[in-house]
């Protein structure tokens, strides 16, 4: 059987750390980490005001892979399809503050859907950055989808479809994968595993310790592990599959 390698962050791919991050950057993140907070531990008091954010995910403890997305996302060539719990993902891309609060309080002027879909669903279609379904794992379609067209048409972005662990074991999820690891697609596939899906521990799932680990017989795809809790590990690992992804031309998974 085929067995894919894990793709480890060489020390020459640690572009980020402590030190050589320069301060203009790391305050900026810091920036982000904090507004998203902020934006995180109020949206359920609108609910409890009955002003609306009806649906609201919080994504404590992702903050340093959802920074990451952000980051290496290029608006003007790349497609993101963010899940309902990628406030800061959003944030780090881009989203204002108000374009979030807008987006949780269903009103017209919401950039995601002008207050038509439900909340915690943060997007920006002129920016690449698409609302999706509310199925879990059924974006992971859209993404390939739109990896396919960009290979067909000879882009030079990618697809990034971000995602808890839990989705994995949907069946589109699995189609996916399947897909853009045959046609070998420019494609970035995000687990964020907290251990927790909406109903059940991540045990029930899947015997795996890493739902990643699932696919490691899919050949043309790589797998990179990271820590989503430590920014520069996850801006170490997203700027790596960016950079094998283009050169490449094959999915990866973080």
């Amino acid at each position: 059987m085929y067995r894919n390698k894990r793709l480890k962050i060489q020390r020459e791919d640690k572009i980020y750390n402590i030190k050589s991050t320069d301060k203009k950057t790391l305050e900026h993140w810091y920036y982000l980490m904090t507004l998203g907070r902020q934006l995180d531990n109020k949206a359920p008091n609108y609910l409890k005001q009955a002003l609306g954010w009806s649906y609201h995910a919080p994504y404590a403890g992702h903050d340093g892979i959802q920074l990451a997305i952000g980051q290496v996302f290029d608006k003007e060539q790349d497609h993101m399809f963010p899940y309902y719990r990628d406030m800061l993902t959003t944030i780090s891309a881009g989203l204002s503050a108000e374009e979030i609060i807008l987006n949780g309080l269903s009103k017209k002027d919401d950039v995601a859907s002008g207050g038509r879909h439900m909340s915690n669903h943060f997007a920006k279609p002129e920016w690449n950055i698409h609302n999706v379904s509310s199925c879990t794992g059924n974006h992971t379609l859209h993404a390939v989808g739109v990896a396919r067209a960009i290979k067909y048409y000879g882009g030079d972005g990618v697809a990034i479809s971000s995602q808890g662990e839990s989705s994995t074991s949907e069946g589109y999820v699995y189609e996916a994968i399947n897909g853009a690891s045959n046609e070998k697609l420019p494609v970035i596939f995000v687990f964020q595993d907290n251990e927790y899906g909406i109903s059940v521990p991540k045990a029930d799932q899947t015997a795996n310790p890493y739902a990643a680990t699932n696919f490691e017989g899919f050949k043309n795809l790589e797998i990179i592990y990271c820590n989503g809790k430590d920014v520069f590990n996850s801006m170490n690992a997203m700027t790596l599959a960016k950079k094998y992804v283009k050169e490449k031309g094959h999915p990866v998974i973080v």
